[in-house]
Formats: structure tokens, sequence, C-alpha cells
């Protein structure tokens, strides 16, 4: 056919054909990556948008032993801010109308950052000052400011700083002003101090700070409101598409639905602490978690916390969950139900509460006792048959709401909880009207600078003065029992053999300690008692009955006749041994020490140590010697060897005292003192002569062998002791279980506060079972003997009137301890102490109670009675805690 081409396929146009499927490809796969997958490829782009978020598990319940509620984990709605490239970018914005949106519903924005303003301060929380300053080193080294002083300090060293180097550099950072961080703060986290104001600023800072601290761990997000309520939860919802990067989430909440009732027994958590490394080792977020920190949250902190759960998911650019890719179920922890009645309990904290403001609201009405500062105190009550704690009061108590989330401690909670001694201390001299030169003089000697505090100011309560909410004065403070020790003192006269229930003393109201009339100890309050047996001598509570025993116990048996028996009732443990030197209670306890050698001989090594010490370094004694002063006190500049010379001389001092003329060796005390003065380089030119250091030495004996060891060598502290004064000194947890084993005829059991431990649907873990300490072997009618001065105390003496038309049958003790020769001076006065069981035909139940400052113990004796109505479920509408006490006026400083 004429005109028609034949077309041919060449090479060329296979390379054509080639380059139009490559491009058509090229230009497909961009159309689906660009626009089909564009969000998903996006977000993988971004290496935060996958994210494994932590999930907390509910921590386990804390019931009563009558399945009451003491502590549970609620769920609650949370707020949070999760932190992409996208939501930074508005972070401000956001911020700002979250705030807001807080505000008109009444949410609180979550606070528990330290720096606090108007005005600029810090609050961190420590029971002494010294956990204080290492809290506040620690924030401010975590947000890079030691590192800004060590580059100005040592620009340019390799290798690690000395440990003179870093005191240097923690000395630095303590002088930065919280203002100061503050400003630096602004700075850091790039907040426009001219658009907002300090506490926008500062609210703004709280979710920054968060940001950063949470990323020393990895990834989690900001929490900006815990347990907002569900109609705020469900507004964010609505609006999460205005507020890039918020989110709104639930987790677990602890709650206490009684408040302050019971705060001694559970405790509180809160975040862990500063330092706190066993955390970490045991796999807790150290930035976030919240663990147990006093009481049975910390006690059983492995069974309450549960296995924490877990959800990896993928964020979109806005902050949100666009996909979840896994998730680790949380499991809740064990239920710990105790034996503490919630009832019997939240009955003896208001007795408490009640007799104390009596006492505050009266001050002068007692004889011999000021009252004003009756503001601390502690009741138990434990089941005579078993060991196990009915109630534990500790007074002031605390609210552990408050810690259980961020920003539940408000600024004034902080001063309740953490307070400023300076200024309660001014606030206490003032109120109780105490005299001196001046007032700085008078608050230097009641609250003394701490100066083992370095970069601080800070004051110590020397005298015991102040209320402690977080104390646990139950188990934590020994103090001396007073006259409620004196069945002690019969039991061991009895069993010994040096008396019988017959044996009698006259009464005349003064023991002589030794001396002649130089040695007679009065007791005028008391009144001459006339001729006494035990149990008149135990009703009227007899100081020269008891004392007699404790003097005919020491004539014959030595000054450890009365510890042997009262270390079988559990007040003290023998110090020289291995045994347990515990009630067996749960919680933390300072367990207390009856009168013994040992101890006597230690804890004056140390007081008379120091006295000895002080002589030294000011140059001269009591008797006139004059010597160039010598320091044995431990300075950082000494060298090992000058720190080795010190402690020689001071174990030679101790030697001394302990053991008196037969460890007293002049030569050595030669030998050391010329040593230290060779060697440290402060006396290289004072020309110590000979006659000086044998001026030293005198000191030394004077004090030692002279004072101390012949103190030890006197017997008025087994006299003392008798009587429950001097050395002894026990809680109010020890007290109560040595009446419980009286009451049930001589077996003491191991206290205990849980009763079983349940799992999370309620089966069964483990039940406790009561334990037996020891079996005293103290005879039935050494028990019956005591038993009836007991009886009588309730019937007629010293506790008559607070038992007044009672309806059931109960034993008791009054008791008054004193606490200091001076203690009127700083405004302090006696502890007034009640022991007790009830039925007393059949005892179910023994009580303690101590009122600090409180006078004398016919006082406390109300507040037993209260625990016993709750207990038994009496009502018999007494005004058994505003009671006058106008019929004991005449008690005695020991009743």
């Amino acid at each position: 056919m004429v005109g028609k081409k034949e077309k041919k396929f060449t090479r060329y146009t296979v390379l054509i054909v080639i380059m139009v499927i490559v491009f058509t490809a090229i230009s497909s796969k961009l159309v689906i990556l660009q626009i089909l997958d564009g969000e998903t490829y996006a977000e993988k782009a971004n290496n935060k948008s996958i994210r494994e978020i932590p999930e907390a598990a509910p921590r386990g319940n804390i019931l009563d032993k009558n399945g009451s509620v003491l502590a549970s984990s609620n769920i609650a709605y949370i707020l949070v801010y999760n932190q992409t490239d996208e939501s930074d970018k508005h972070f401000f914005d956001t911020m700002s109308k979250v705030f807001d949106l807080l505000d008109k519903n009444g949410e609180t924005q979550k606070d528990d950052f330290e720096l606090k303003i108007n005005p600029f301060s810090f609050q961190f929380r420590g029971d002494d000052e010294e956990t204080k300053r290492a809290l506040e080193i620690k924030f401010k080294t975590d947000r890079g400011f030691a590192d800004e002083i060590k580059n100005k300090l040592y620009k340019g060293k390799k290798g690690e700083l000395t440990k003179a180097e870093k005191a240097k550099v923690d000395e630095e950072l303590l002088k930065i002003t919280p203002e100061e961080t503050f400003k630096k703060l602004v700075k850091q986290y790039k907040i426009d101090d001219k658009k907002y104001t300090i506490d926008q600023q500062r609210r703004f800072m709280i979710i920054k700070d968060t940001l950063k601290m949470n990323s020393f761990s990895g990834y989690k997000p900001a929490v900006v409101a815990n347990n907002i309520k569900k109609d705020t939860a469900f507004k964010f919802y609505q609006l999460l598409n205005d507020f890039p990067g918020i989110d709104v989430t639930t987790q677990p909440m602890r709650s206490y639905p009684n408040g302050e009732v019971a705060s001694s027994v559970l405790g509180y958590i809160s975040k862990i602490g500063a330092g706190d490394d066993k955390y970490a080792e045991k796999g807790y977020d150290t930035s976030t978690d919240y663990v147990g920190q006093s009481g049975i949250e910390a006690a059983f902190e492995d069974r309450l916390k549960g296995s924490k759960g877990g959800e990896i998911v993928k964020l979109n650019k806005q902050g949100r969950i666009l996909e979840r890719l896994g998730k680790r179920d949380p499991y809740p922890g064990q239920t710990v139900q105790l034996t503490i009645d919630k009832d019997v309990q939240a009955a003896t904290e208001k007795a408490l509460d009640d007799r104390m403001n009596y006492l505050r609201a009266n001050p002068s009405e007692q004889l011999g006792s000021y009252t004003a500062n009756a503001t601390r105190g502690a009741a138990v009550a434990i089941d005579v048959n078993t060991g196990a704690v009915i109630a534990l009061a500790s007074r002031p108590g605390f609210d552990p709401n408050a810690f259980a989330a961020p920003g539940g401690l408000s600024s004034d909670l902080y001063n309740k909880y953490y307070p400023d001694v300076t200024e309660e201390g001014k606030e206490y001299i003032e109120r109780m009207g105490i005299s001196g030169e001046s007032e700085e003089d008078t608050l230097n000697k009641l609250f003394p600078v701490d100066r083992s505090v370095k970069g601080k100011t800070v004051r110590q309560d020397a005298k015991d003065i102040l209320p402690k909410p977080l104390f646990n004065y139950a188990t934590q403070s020994r103090s001396m029992p007073g006259s409620t020790f004196k069945m002690m003192t019969a039991i061991a006269g009895l069993e010994s053999g040096v008396i019988t229930p017959d044996f009698g003393v006259d009464d005349e109201m003064y023991f002589d300690k030794g001396g002649g009339l130089s040695g007679r100890v009065y007791f005028r309050n008391d009144g001459p008692n006339g001729w006494v047996d035990l149990a008149k001598a135990i009703e009227k509570s007899s100081n020269p009955y008891f004392m007699t025993v404790g003097k005919m116990l020491r004539n014959q048996y030595g000054d450890d006749i009365l510890a042997k028996y009262a270390w079988k009732f559990g007040l003290g443990a023998d110090p020289t041994s291995d045994s347990k030197k515990s009630t067996g209670i749960e919680i933390p306890e300072a367990f207390g020490q009856v009168y013994n050698l040992w101890s006597l001989k230690n804890s004056y090594s140390q007081t008379y140590l120091w006295t000895t010490m002080e002589k030294l370094k000011a140059g001269s004694d009591d008797r006139g010697n004059k010597f160039t002063p010598i320091d044995l006190y431990d300075r950082d500049s000494d060298s090992s060897k000058i720190k080795s010379i010190k402690g020689d001389i001071k174990k030679q001092i101790q030697s001394s005292i302990k053991d008196g003329e037969k460890a007293f060796n002049k030569d050595t005390y030669k030998s050391l003192i010329s040593s230290l003065i060779q060697t440290d380089p402060q006396y290289k030119d004072k020309n110590i002569s000979e006659k000086e250091i044998k001026s030293m030495i005198s000191a030394i004996y004077y004090v030692t062998v002279s004072d101390a060891n012949s103190q030890i060598r006197a017997g008025f502290s087994m006299y003392d002791a008798s009587i429950g004064q001097g050395i002894d000194a026990f809680t109010p947890v020890q007290i109560a279980n040595y009446i419980a084993t009286i009451a049930n005829g001589g077996t003491r059991y191991s206290v205990h506060l849980v009763d079983k431990f349940l799992d999370a649907n309620g089966k069964l873990i483990e039940q406790v079972k009561p334990e037996v300490a020891e079996k005293t072997g103290v005879k039935p009618e050494t028990l019956e003997a005591v038993k009836a001065g007991m009886n009588a105390v309730n019937e007629k003496g010293t506790a008559a009137q607070a038992f007044q038309g009672f309806t059931i049958p109960t034993a008791g003790k009054t008791g008054t301890a004193t606490i200091a020769n001076d203690q009127g001076d700083f405004g302090r006065t006696d502890t007034a102490v009640y022991v007790g069981f009830a039925p007393s035909d059949k005892p179910q139940i023994a009580v303690c109670v101590m009122l600090y400052d409180g006078g004398h113990g016919s006082g406390a004796a109300y507040v037993a009675r209260s625990m016993y109505e709750s207990y038994f479920k009496i009502n018999t509408n007494t005004k058994s805690n505003t009671n006058s006490d106008s019929n004991n006026t005449a008690a005695s400083d020991n009743n």
C-alpha cells in the first residue's frame, strides 16, 4: 500500500516507555505517601509519637478489725499535658486557656513545687533541717545550677571534684535565694516575665519543671490537675481540639475517708524523696511514684503497692492517642486488715483532744502544775489476751489526705506540719510569759542554733516544747513512767523475797537516800500517809514505801535486780544480749530502757564526756585550775592522725567515767595529751608546760572520777528508778503491754497491729496469730497482790474521781513524771500518766495514757474512762474530759 509508513519498535522507544512507567510509579507513591498516608508517616517522623504511658496500680485497702475502710484507692480524673513538638509551639497559649477553665470550674492546679512565691521561699518536706538542706541542694542541682557553679569555680578541671570542692559547690548553691532561683528558672523555661504576672509565671513553671524532671526517667506526661470533678473532665473532653497536648485520663488516688483518725497508725504516702535509691532498684519511678512514708503505709509498702501496668500508644501531633499498640494491666495491692477498732480509735483521739483543751483552758487548776502547754498526748489500748492493738493514738495528728496527691499540702498545712522553730519559739516564749535577759537570749536557751547544719541558721527544739504532728508519740516518745512503774518494783520485791504483801513502811513523806538529813528527799505534796502495806502503798502511791523496797533490792541483789524483772514485762531488754529490742509492733518504735548499771554507765559516759570536753575547751574547771584550752571536738581540718589521738583521749575519758579510779591512769593521759599538742598545728606556738598538762589531767579526774563515777556508784539512781523516775524511760506502747501482762496473769504477747492480709478480691492470704514473747513465770499470788492495790486506786485512790459511777470494775494506777528539776523555768510541767485494765475481775483490755505537760496523773484517767466507754459500748453521758481536778490538787508529784 503506497504512502503508509511501517512503525518500528526501537531501543529509544523502549527507554521512553520504561521512563514513563518509572515516573508514573514514583508519582503514584508520592501521592500515597503525601496525601493518603501523609498523617501516618508524619507521625512516624516525629520520634516522640510512640510512647509508653505508665498506669499506676491501685494501692491495697487498709481496714479496721470490723472491715471499716481506713484507706482506699479511688479512681480519679486527671488532666495531663503530653509534650510533642507541635504542642510545645502552642504551650503558653494552651496553658493559659487551661488555667482559665480550671479556675472557672473551681479546680486546683497540681502544685507540689517546692519553690513558693508571695513571699519567695522553699518548702521542703523534712523532719529535720539537715534533710531540708540536702533537698534544697538536690533541687538546685537537678535544675543545672551546680553545673554553672562548677564551671565558674573549677573551669577546665578534669575528673571528679574533691570532697572539699563539692562542699564549696553546695555552699554556693545554698547562697542562691528563692527569688534568685525563681528568676533563673523563668529564664531557663523561656517564660515571658513582661507578658505574664508572677503568679502566671509560676503556674507555667510548674508544668515546665515537671516535664524536665520527668525526662530524667523517660517520657511521662505532666499532670496539670489531680482529682478533677467529673463535670470538669467532660468539659475538657469536649474542648480537646482547642488544647494541643492536653488530655484527660484516670488513675487511682489514695483516700483516707476518716481524715485524721488513726493517722498515727496509717501513716501517709508521698513522692519518693531525694536519695532514696532503694526504690529505683525495685523498679519505682523516682520522679513520680508515691510510696509509704510512715506507719502501716510504709511498713507494708511491698504488699500495698500492687503491680504497675502500662500502655504503648501512638500520639498525634496534638499529643493525643492515635493508636493503642499494647497494654499491660495493673494489679491492685493486697488489703491489710488491722486489729484497730475505728470507733475506739476515734473516741481515744477525741478524749485526748478534749482533755488537753481543758488543761490549757484551766492551766493553774492543779497544785504545782501549770498546764498551758498541754499540746501533746498519746494513748494505747491492747487486748490483754492476744497483744492486738485496739487503739493507738498520737496527738496532735495529721490528715494523710494532704500528702496523698501533689498539691494537697497547702502552705498553711505545710507550716503546721513542718513549723518554723524560730517563729514558733518566739510565740511560745510570749504566750507562756517566760522571762529572761532578752527574748533572743531566751530563744537561744530554749531553741539553740544547730551548728551542725552548715549554710543555714536553724534551731533545735532542745526542751521538746513544740507539738510535732508527724511524730508518733505513742511509739517513738520515750518518757518516764512515774508512779505507774511502782507495780514493777512491787513484783521484783515480792518475787525476790525481800518483801511480802504485808510488809509495811511508816510513810512520813520523806526518804533518806543516804547522808542523814542532807540526803533526805521530801514529798510534801503527798503529805504523810502513815503506816502503809503493799496494797495501801499502791493506792496512795507512797514514794517512801517503794524507794525503801528499791533500797532493799539493791542491798541484797545489786543494781540490776529491778531490771531483771522489768525486762520480762517488756520494759526494756538486756542491753548486753542479742534479745529482741522491740515490743513486736510492725511500725517504727523507739524502744525504751529500764534502769540498769550498763545503761547508766553508758549514759553517763556520753553526758560527762561532753562536760569534760567543754571544761578542756574553756581552759578552766570548777576548782580554779587554769590551762591552755584543748579542743577535742572533731574538725574537718583534722588529719587522720589528729582524729585518732582525739579519739583515744575520748575513749580514755569514757573509761574513767564508767570504771573510776581503776581506769584512771595519769601517765596514759599525759602521753596522749602531749602527743596531741605535738601533732596538732594549732598548739605549735602555745608553749604548753607540764604543769598545765597536770592541771588538764586534774580537771579530767574531777569530772570523770570524783563527779560522774561517784554518782554511778551511789544508790540514788536505783531509788529513783523504783518510783519510775531517773533514767527509766518507755513508750506508751511498752507501758500498755506491761500492764496487759499483769492483767492476763503473766504472759507477755508481742504487740501487733495487723490481723490479716487479703488479696484484691478479699480472699485470705495470711492470718496473723498471737505470738507469746515471754512467759514471765511470776507467781499468781504476786500478781493478785499487785492487782489488789490497782483496784483500790480506781475505787478509792488517786483515780477514784475519774471512775466515779462507772458500771464496770476497773483497776489502774496514776503517775506523774517530772521531766527536769527546772522544768517550770521553760514553761513545762510534769507528764500525766495513767495505766489500767478492765474489767478488773476478767480483764479484756489494758490501756496507757500520757499527757505531756498534763500535770497530775489523775487527769489522764478521764481519757482512759472514755476509751473503756467506747470499747464496752457504754453511754454514761459523763463529762469525763472536762471534770475538774479540784479534789486532787494535793496529789503527789509522782502520783
